[in-house]
Formats: structure tokens, sequence, C-alpha cells
């Protein structure tokens, strides 16, 4: 497994912490509309991770047809001592997904991590974040830290793209947004992303670093015209998990 994934994510940095497992006892799963749900799971014993990083996670009590794990980012703070992730499941779901969706309180399942260069210290003092749909998650435990003052020398600035208004997460991401520190925007389209990105870049330039979650395809597309802008600081997540 880890062969595959180390060649999928080409040059890794910050990836070591692959090689640790960690076994996680399931709480619940919250439904959180349009085919998004939320996964909280106690750590069995204490985790340290960097807000915004990435896990592996098995089933290993359960027999899964097909691919038999998920890079999910950990959609909490460590300050939060639990691990929260996000996805959203399409009404065909793979037998990973059956499985998860239909775990039980008390079972327990395998977390690979907390791996990966997506976190604050990679940053400057001000980050232009990008996040599309379940994209979302990193961020979220980012401004977890953010709103409880861990960072006070860091401004953060969220382009959060959604879908017919939809957006996971949004009542937190509201909280959020009163913190003087933190301010979000809500786009819905492809053009509206665009003309966001193009707003912060003329405002910030290289003076910020610029973060982008969601889609391979979201990611591709933000990270081309970020780099034709003349933008050098720019964070993504090149495991293609999504």
């Amino acid at each position: 497994m880890f062969d595959f994934i180390f060649r999928a994510l080409g040059n890794p940095k910050d990836y070591s912490g692959i090689l640790k497992s960690h076994t996680l006892i399931f709480r619940e799963h919250i439904d959180e509309g349009n085919g998004t749900y939320s996964f909280l799971f106690d750590p069995q014993t204490p985790i340290q991770w960097k807000a915004g990083q990435h896990g592996v996670f098995t089933l290993p009590n359960h027999s899964v047809t097909g691919k038999k794990w998920r890079a999910f980012s950990i959609a909490s703070s460590a300050i939060e001592n639990e691990i929260r992730i996000g996805t959203t499941i399409p009404p065909t779901p793979s037998d990973f997904n059956q499985k998860l969706l239909a775990l039980n309180p008390g079972e327990t399942i395998v977390m690979h991590g907390p791996f990966g260069e997506f976190h604050l210290d990679n940053t400057a003092k001000h980050i232009v974040s990008i996040a599309g749909g379940i994209g979302i998650t990193p961020l979220r435990a980012i401004m977890v830290e953010l709103a409880n003052d861990l960072h006070p020398d860091v401004t953060f600035e969220l382009i959060y793209a959604g879908k017919n208004d939809y957006f996971t997460y949004k009542k937190v991401c509201q909280e959020f947004s009163t913190h003087q520190n933190i301010s979000i925007m809500y786009v819905n389209t492809p053009d509206e992303v665009n003309a966001a990105v193009d707003s912060a870049v003329k405002t910030h330039q290289n003076a910020a670093t610029y973060y982008i979650s969601g889609s391979p395809g979201m990611i591709g597309a933000v990270k081309k015209r970020l780099l034709e802008s003349g933008v050098s600081n720019i964070i993504n997540d090149p495991f293609k998990g999504y």
C-alpha cells in the first residue's frame, strides 16, 4: 500500500508520518447534507498532528471489495481531541464508503499518519486559501486553531467555492469569520472563483501564501491561474485522494 501511495505522491515532503499507525474508535457520523458526511473518531492513544494534515484510513475489521484504503484530510485540530474526517458519498458508493457509513459506535479503524505539508509551518503571515467543495476539510482544522488564537500573527482569507449555495461546514465557518484574523468569501461558479482569486492576487501578490484544497481538477485550474499571475508561494495537496 505505501509503495503505491509514495509513487502517487511523486516527491513528497513531510510524509514520514505515514509509517505510523493509530487505532481510532468510531463515535458517530453526521449527515451534513447534499450527500456529505462527517465521521468522528476518538483516538485509542493520544495523537499529535499539524492542522491541515492527512491520514490514510483502512477498515481492517471489514472485508472491502476494491480499493481498501482512502486518504482523508483531518478536518479537526489536535486541540479538539478527536479525529474528524469529511467526505461526499455518491448515490452509488464504493464498498469502502458503504462500510464506512455502516460503522457502529465503538468499532475501530486504523489511520496511517498524520502526514503532509499542508499546514501552517509552511506559510507567510497572510494566507489566501481557495477551497472547493469538500476541500474545506483541512482548512476547517486550520481555522479552529486561528479562532483559538494559536497563531495570532497569521491572517487568513478564504475563498470558498460551493455549489448552488451549499457549503459544507458553513455554520461553523460563519462562527470562525467573527474572528478578526479570518475572512470568508462564498462563491458558486468558476467565474466567481477566478474573479476572487484575481482580486486576492492583485492585493497581496507574493506577500501571501496561497493554499488550494479540492478536487484534482479544481486544484490544477486554480494553481495554473496563480502561476500565470506571477504567484510563486503556492501550497496544495498533491495527493489525489478525493
